[in-house]
């Protein structure tokens, strides 16, 4: 009897199998949908909507595509100027660098690539690197006075910020079964004008900061 009723459930998971498969095509369509509004809209780069695309397409698996439902929100995101920005948090506008052609974009992602990324830095800036390498450069010249916070998450990847000299830093980056480590001593009482506050979450990840040596 108990034979019977295990076969009978071996037989139901098969045929849900079909089913489990098309829900998980609709979602994959629905994400690539999704992601060409966004490139439409000049969310993101031409380089890293083929890359999602491509990604997607190649997605088995439930876990996976949850995953990058959540990459695909965030380009969703619409800045309305009615937003509220918290306060006692510095934000930059273009103004601010008139001679770099300041950079609006906050989020900035990496997958199953290698990328570099330097220039002025806006607080709130997130980076996101999920099967990928990231190497973030930041010097004196791009921070603008008093605090900026820095958002890094590492997913199966690595990041590495390297720091010019001059800066007060300070590192809360949560390690989930990951890595976080800060190649220098503690820069939180240095004496400067600029402070630089690295938090995020390195998971199943490596995020690593020091110092940067031209």
């Amino acid at each position: 009897m108990k034979l019977s009723e295990n076969e009978n459930a071996i037989d139901g998971y098969k045929q849900n199998i079909p089913a489990l498969k098309e829900i998980i095509n609709e979602r994959k369509e629905k994400a690539v949908e999704t992601l060409s509004v966004s490139y439409a809209k000049n969310r993101l780069p031409l380089e890293e909507y083929e890359r999602l695309v491509e990604y997607i397409n190649k997605i088995e698996s439930e876990r996976e595509l949850i995953v990058v439902e959540k990459i695909v929100a965030e380009y969703t995101v619409n800045d309305s100027p009615d937003s509220k920005k918290p306060e006692s948090v510095y934000y930059d506008d273009e103004s601010y660098y008139p001679e770099t052609g300041y950079n609006n974009s906050k989020e900035n992602l990496t997958v199953l690539s290698s990328r570099t990324f330097q220039g002025p830095v806006k607080t709130g800036s997130q980076y996101v690197s999920i099967l990928g390498t990231e190497r973030i450069i930041i010097r004196k010249s791009d921070l603008r006075p008093g605090q900026t916070v820095l958002n890094v998450v590492s997913i199966f990847g690595d990041s590495v910020i390297q720091i010019e000299p001059g800066i007060s830093v300070v590192n809360r980056v949560i390690p989930i079964l990951g890595n976080s480590e800060t190649k220098f001593k503690d820069l939180k009482n240095t004496v400067s004008d600029k402070e630089l506050i690295v938090s995020g979450a390195a998971i199943f990840g490596n995020i690593t900061i020091k110092l940067l040596k031209d």
